[in-house]
């Protein structure tokens, strides 16, 4: 095994000689360092002492690199930069990211927004977003908040009421007038004028599709109406967005879409189910700071 105590001059003194090379100052070395000037001038000539070797021609008050001085320069820079990140590959921060769990279609329509505008505000910090469709890995003990839907009503966890459900009909402007000519989701319905759902998968008991939704407000279910399936309420929007059909989609999370007429909402059915988005934190466990601050930004 190597001996870098041997081979290695006191690495104190080469952070000296990094401030005064970098700042080609005693003066200035010493107030980065907080240290005197006499302090950073005994360093540095203890570690030409050791190297044997000039690191600085001295001219008056002027202060320029030597040959050795400055190759030994270019190499302590990168020394230092390479220490310097495996120290903060382990070293536990004050204050750590927060951990905050919340399913695609709210982290990209809602919760990515809102980080935004935290990230500006005095309360800002490091968050880490894990985005999921599982319920246990929202709820999971490695996360500090969680934003998941549900009644409100989680063993184990605090829930406060984020935002309300309203599932709607929405299309682009085109395909939505198209929709309303043809008396979409009315009694007078013309089936064989009928633009596409887009359907997805319903990935929980409690999620609202097409399905679930033309169910639960008395219309025909999906046999009789043209179908395009996506692979996820994300896609569904996308492809409304581009005009391929309409999506069923929760006002609270589309409210930008709808308010700048990107989609239109088709009718005046809606669908609002007992639950809601909450926020949730674990009982009986104090958040960290940067969470607390976190949690109040996105409940007031």
């Amino acid at each position: 095994m190597k001996s870098y105590r041997k081979n290695l001059p006191p690495l104190d003194s080469l952070l000296f000689f990094h401030a005064a090379a970098g700042n080609e100052s005693l003066t200035l070395a010493a107030e980065e360092l907080f240290v005197t000037q006499a302090a950073v001038s005994k360093r540095i000539h203890r570690l030409e002492d050791w190297l044997g070797a000039p690191l600085f021609s001295r001219e008056g008050r002027k202060l320029e690199l030597t040959e050795a001085g400055r190759d030994l320069a270019s190499d302590v820079e990168i020394a230092l930069e390479f220490l310097d990140r495996a120290i903060h590959k382990v070293k536990v921060p004050e204050q750590p990211a927060i951990r905050i769990a919340a399913n695609t279609a709210l982290s990209m329509f809602w919760l990515q927004k809102r980080l935004r505008t935290f990230s500006f505000s005095d309360a800002a910090c490091d968050v880490n977003i894990l985005t999921t469709e599982s319920t246990s890995e929202l709820l999971a003990d490695s996360q500090d908040l969680a934003i998941v839907y549900c009644n409100g009503d989680i063993p184990g966890w605090d829930c406060v009421s984020l935002l309300n459900v309203e599932m709607v009909p929405a299309a682009s402007p085109e395909i939505a007038r198209q929709a309303e000519q043809s008396g979409m989701f009315t009694r007078q319905q013309q089936f064989g004028r009928a633009l596409p759902l887009l359907e997805f998968a319903n990935l929980a008991p409690d999620w609202i599709n097409w399905q679930t939704w033309l169910r639960r407000l008395d219309l025909p279910d999906t046999s009789n109406w043209p179908m395009a399936h996506c692979n996820s309420y994300v896609q569904s929007v996308g492809k409304a967005l581009a005009g391929d059909g309409v999506a069923l989609v929760n006002t609270s999370l589309m409210e930008e879409e709808l308010n700048s007429g990107a989609l239109v909402r088709i009718g005046d059915l809606s669908l609002r189910p007992k639950n809601s988005y909450h926020l949730c934190r674990k009982q009986n466990v104090s958040l960290p700071k940067n969470a607390m601050r976190l949690y109040t930004f996105l409940t007031t």
